[in-house]
């Protein structure tokens, strides 16, 4: 009998690869090499002018071989591009800069793209959850394994999380597995844990957990990354081809919303081989994104990855740590515990004053942080709550001591409570903070039922860390939260949550860290860019970096905060030309075919 493999890709593959057919003959859309490119409303963000040199007599940018040679007035730029340079008129849309997401998974939101959701982005009830979940049991798949994704018991008020009895009724014997939207917590069945040969007696991983009940019986609560790769470790490979097809579809995701780099803050997704998958699609001249990788350690050393910075479409930067967990699974080191209410003790299940352990020791981390910065890497860090925050700065300022590199730019990620103290400290060592600003969004109302009210009103301080001379950016760590960059803008703009009480909307979750819309269209611009080591090529409109553009509807200076998420996003430019992100595009073409023979001839039972 012949295999099909994975994720619930067979036939729906099969038939996506026969229309994909078509695409052979399609012609990928370009422009010529001499273009210049004209708008009313270009925003450079370049650093010196006000307002990201919001220059009205700039209304048009020469390029040529894919580098900017020219901004100014049209006349101008046509005197200095000389005869027969083509011209594209953008009117009345905007020209931004290619929009910067700095924390991202992209292989990891592609496969779980193709699970059964349930998030509370769709999903507004338990019974609503569960019905999903048994709809897609009873449903055909040919996957052996069903995976959920997005469970989310602070967004969802009344989910309470799923006994093993429950999920052993409705999968018996297909393993079945559900993860948490912030992916640190999940969910498996009696058939999963078998599977992944997980029993009463297996040794909980460094920084992971098994859950037994009081009797030390498994509850299928499955706690953190190691315990969960643990889990998923048993899940079959994709078929050749699918899960590489899947990236090229995601990445075209994240250029339609307006994105044209990518930061990938630890390759995960289950592939045995993932940034060689990216480093692959990367050679592809029409790949919809540039990506900047910060691998997990394991994976940059087993294949020999080096630390490398440019202006290719594929850079390999860092490495990707996490000290402590999701503030919404219990895993976030406080320096304080945890609030003490119904949220934290009867539906997350936390225990009195709940202060969890830190993933790493401090010996055993230094030496990775020594190890990986004496190669060159830029070292970034996971790190919510202040204790964990503390850890990275203890370890940081030691390794810098005896190894100084004063422009390595290691990095804190999320960064949920860091102190004005930490951020000083930051700044001072030469660590730059990245913020997770979608908390404020999704579960700001839920905030203090979390950390109380005190420190709710200091969560994500992303107004201080600027105000103490931070280049601080932005992100929405995808698949954690929706691709939208309009939204984070937005979001970092207002700070306001967004509530299931139809009075939410009024609510500012700490209004003396708004930003304005240049803070925060800067870091997801040209201080991202500076996050990432490449401010000499991308991150801002100038003469001599890369015609990487984002083009939008309306100028975001000229609309309200409130009006932020309205903007639509037109097109997107890598190398001044346009990103293709059809489906079909000859690359996916390929890439369904090689998927398709692997699921139909790919060996016998």
């Amino acid at each position: 009998m012949k295999r099909i493999l994975f994720i619930g890709i067979g036939i729906p593959l099969m038939l996506a690869a026969l229309v994909g057919l078509v695409g052979l003959a399609t012609t990928p859309p370009s422009a010529a090499i001499r273009t210049i490119f004209i708008a009313d409303n270009i925003v450079t963000m370049a650093d010196a002018g006000p307002s990201g040199e919001r220059d009205q007599t700039i209304n048009a940018v020469y390029v040529n071989d894919g580098v900017i040679r020219g901004l100014g007035a049209l006349d101008d730029m046509r005197r200095l591009a000389g005869a027969n340079a083509d011209e594209i008129d953008l009117r009345p849309a905007t020209l931004l800069p290619g929009l910067i997401e700095v924390h991202t998974h992209p292989i990891a939101a592609a496969l779980l793209g193709a699970t059964v959701d349930v998030s509370g982005f769709t999903h507004d009830s338990r019974e609503s959850v569960m019905a999903a979940l048994e709809y897609a049991a009873a449903s055909f798949s040919p996957s052996p394994w069903l995976l959920a994704f997005g469970w989310d018991p602070v967004m969802i008020d009344d989910l309470e999380a799923p006994t093993l009895a429950e999920l052993d009724e409705i999968s018996p014997d297909r393993p079945m597995v559900i993860l948490t939207q912030m992916m640190h917590d999940a969910y498996a069945n009696s058939a999963a844990l078998a599977a992944a040969a997980i029993d009463d007696d297996t040794v909980n991983p460094p920084g992971g957990e098994f859950v037994r009940d009081e009797d030390g019986r498994l509850t299928g609560t499955v706690r953190e990354i190691a315990a969960i790769d643990r889990l998923l470790d048993a899940m079959p490979p994709a078929p050749a081809g699918a899960a590489d097809l899947l990236l090229s579809l995601q990445y075209a995701k994240y250029a339609r919303a307006g994105y044209t780099t990518l930061a990938v803050l630890g390759a995960t997704g289950k592939q045995p081989k993932s940034i060689e998958m990216m480093a692959a699609l990367a050679e592809d001249e029409h790949v919809p994104v540039r990506t900047v990788v910060y691998g997990l350690p394991e994976q940059l050393d087993a294949g020999n990855w080096k630390a490398r910075s440019g202006n290719s479409r594929f850079t390999i930067r860092g490495v990707k740590f996490w000290m402590d967990g999701s503030p919404f699974a219990g895993g976030a080191a406080w320096a304080g515990p945890y609030e003490n209410t119904p949220l934290t003790l009867e539906r997350l299940h936390l225990g009195r004053d709940h202060r969890p352990e830190l993933t790493h020791d401090e010996a055993s981390f230094e030496r990775e942080f020594a190890r990986f910065h004496e190669a060159g890497f830029q070292v970034a860090v996971h790190a919510q709550g202040e204790r964990a925050i503390d850890r990275v700065l203890d370890v940081a300022e030691r390794v810098q001591a005896r190894s100084p590199r004063p422009d390595a730019r290691h990095r804190l990620e999320h960064n949920a409570l860091i102190t004005r103290a930490q951020l000083s400290r930051a700044l001072e060592l030469g660590v730059t903070p990245s913020f997770f600003i979608d908390h404020i969004r999704f579960y700001g109302h839920r905030l203090p039922e979390i950390v109380g009210a005190e420190r709710t009103e200091r969560y994500m301080p992303i107004a201080t860390a600027l105000a103490l001379g931070h280049r601080a950016t932005l992100h929405s760590d995808n698949p954690a939260t929706p691709i939208a960059p309009m939204r984070v803008l937005q979001t970092a703009v207002s700070r306001k949550p967004r509530s299931a009480d139809p009075g939410g909307g009024d609510v500012v979750i700490g209004a003396h860290e708004r930003l304005t819309i240049e803070q925060a269209l800067r870091a997801i611009t040209i201080d991202a860019a500076w996050q990432l080591g490449l401010e000499a090529t991308i991150g801002s409109l100038e003469v001599g970096k890369a015609a990487d553009f984002t083009v939008v509807d309306r100028n975001p200076f000229d609309v309200t905060p409130e009006a932020l998420t309205d903007l639509s996003v037109v097109s997107t430019w890598l190398d001044g030309q346009p990103v293709d992100t059809r489906p079909w595009r000859r690359a996916n073409v390929a890439l369904a075919w090689t998927a398709l023979r692997s699921v139909l001839f790919e060996g016998e039972d």
